[in-house]
């Protein structure tokens, strides 16, 4: 199967046959369920809770130092995608690709307010607080390392339209 995967996450394989596996690892899953009663597998998921610990998210994740994050993602500490225009493309140009592309997407102009929710490490509220210099952007998380990083870039970056 990790060959077969392979070549799918690198674009060899048709999307017919793309559609094809997929809907064979659909079946497979509905048969590992047990008797094949998706009706009352939907009853159970429904009435479960959406996170059994969401407390064990936050400690193994949101709560991380921001220095394990500086060594491992680009200049923008951007985690969620990046968009790599050309072959030879670093990560850095590849984040500020992105960040701009989601810029260009919400049709962002300069002065307006933000609220950026679930900002993550600050990379899009940090680029549009140093892009367009009359927009305000309040960016939210629940991390409080995420947050005092954010406020402190902003310092350092002599941004005054931000806040976390």
């Amino acid at each position: 199967m990790k060959p077969a995967l392979w070549l799918a996450e690198k674009g060899y394989v048709p999307e017919f046959l793309l559609r094809v596996g997929i809907r064979r690892l659909l079946a497979e899953r509905l048969r590992d369920l047990g008797d094949g009663d998706l009706t009352s597998w939907l009853a159970h998921m429904s009435s479960s809770p959406v996170a059994l610990v969401p407390e064990k998210a936050n400690e193994q994740h949101y709560e991380v130092p921001p220095e394990f994050f500086v060594m491992c993602l680009g200049a923008n500490l951007k985690y969620s995608s990046c968009l790599y225009e050309h072959e030879g493309a670093t990560l850095e140009q590849a984040e500020e690709a992105m960040l701009a592309l989601t810029c260009e997407r919400a049709k962002l102009r300069d002065g307006q307010k933000v609220l950026e929710l679930g900002c993550g490490w600050g990379s899009l509220s940090l680029w549009i607080a140093s892009h367009f210099p009359n927009t305000t952007i309040t960016s939210v998380s629940n991390s409080a390392p995420q947050c005092a990083y954010i406020n402190d870039q902003a310092k350092k970056r002599g941004l005054t339209n931000i806040r976390a």
